[in-house]
């Protein structure tokens, strides 16, 4: 496993949450209250970022780890596209939405770099004596 003490400590994580913080305050404030549907899509999708890191962790091997992380990037991709559907709903302006794709994109950058340090780590060879 990687060598991360906890799920907290993983910066793709602690990005995540500051996302789903800002996303959760920032659509509760306007006028998306109505329209339950699509922010309960979109609050699940921001969710399941963080959360499939932390269970990914939480998994015994690194495969499992990284096929979490796969779950995590694809949620990422999702929210990506729901803020084109909020920004075409004028349910946000262009420049938050850009903000937010902008943020999302971090995200899944540091998760696809966690995915290639895990593929790519190697347990050092314990030696007999």
């Amino acid at each position: 496993m990687a060598t991360f003490k906890s799920f907290e400590n993983i910066e793709a994580w602690q990005l995540a949450r500051e996302l789903v913080k800002e996303m959760f305050l920032v659509f509760d404030e306007k006028k998306l209250k109505s329209e339950f549907e699509l922010m309960s899509q979109f609050k699940r999708a921001t969710l399941s970022i963080m959360n499939n890191i932390a269970e990914g962790y939480g998994r015994f091997s690194n495969a499992d780890f990284i096929r979490f992380l796969d779950y995590a990037s694809a949620s990422a991709s999702e929210v990506k596209s729901m803020l084109y559907v909020m920004q075409d709903l004028q349910f946000i302006c262009k420049n938050d939405a850009s903000l937010y794709r902008y943020k999302v994109d971090l995200i899944q950058s540091k998760i696809l770099s966690l995915i290639k340090y895990l593929k790519n780590y190697r347990k050092p060879p314990t030696h007999k004596t």
